[in-house]
């Protein structure tokens, strides 16, 4: 799952958590969260919905290599949310770490 922070102007965004995706395998399909990949412009804001029936966190980095420090939405209950606004152009990878 990736983002992207471009220098043109988009939107905000929101990305949800697919339901059953604390079921280990939506990680091999791209997915556990709706839609996959998002773009938003810089000093936009992406804003994660757990609309799942189980805890999930949004942590940026990847399940190979681990959190890479960006942000950490910590444990996230049933109808939790989480945003974040990115200043740096760039692709920024999350995964769930439950």
């Amino acid at each position: 799952m990736d983002f992207f922070a471009v220098p043109q102007a988009f939107a905000d965004v929101t990305v949800t958590n697919a339901l059953g995706s604390s079921t280990p395998g939506c990680e091999d399909t791209n997915e556990c969260f709706i839609p996959s990949t998002a773009t938003i412009g810089v000093g936009e804001t992406v804003t994660w919905e757990n609309t799942d029936n189980a805890a999930h966190t949004v942590t940026s980095g990847s399940p190979a290599d681990g959190p890479d420090g960006v942000w950490d939405s910590r444990l996230m209950n049933i109808a939790g949310s989480y945003s974040v606004t990115l200043d740096d152009e760039g692709t920024y990878p999350y995964f769930c770490m439950v």
